[in-house]
């Protein structure tokens, strides 16, 4: 009796194993939906990024740094290097808010009026790390578009 029950968990090991070396990992994809000023002050200010980070594959993530530049109206606004582990369950998008701090010193003036208001253009470029089941995978990322400030929503395309 016990021998067999040790083939059966063999067999159901060696199934696992095969059903986990079929999953291939999909890189998550990383976008910018919002932005949101925390404060503004005489030497710079902060603003929280509201990341949406989409997990395309069939087992659970777990990211655990971002590290990330942000351009808005074609000027570099900042760097993050953001450190909080995160939970991206499989098939699901999770909104992630990560913190920017910023000087006004060499931010042009488009990009500081368009901090108070509306809908900016940006560029978002990085690397997000996620632990999976394969190991340790560094994803980069890099994103173009307008994002709402202070929660505007953007207004929608033109279709044709």
């Amino acid at each position: 009796m016990r021998r067999k029950l040790l083939m059966v968990a063999g067999m159901l090991t060696l199934g696992a194993c095969a059903a986990l070396s079929m999953a291939k990992f999909q890189e998550p994809d990383v976008r910018l939906q919002g932005v949101q000023v925390r404060s503004l002050g005489l030497t710079g200010g902060s603003v929280d990024l509201y990341l949406d980070v989409n997990n395309p594959n069939r087992f659970d993530l777990r990211g655990t740094r971002l590290q990330l530049g942000l351009d808005v109206e074609n000027t570099h606004l900042g760097d993050v290097d953001f450190n909080d582990a995160f939970n991206l369950p499989q098939g699901q998008v999770v909104t992630v808010v990560v913190p920017l701090s910023f000087e006004w010193a060499g931010i042009g003036a488009a990009a500081r009026s368009a901090l108070g208001y509306g809908t900016v253009d940006y560029t978002l470029k990085g690397t997000a790390s996620m632990q999976t089941p394969f190991g340790n995978q560094a994803v980069p990322f890099t994103r173009s578009g307008s994002v709402a400030v202070n929660g505007n929503r953007p207004a929608p395309a033109p279709t044709q």
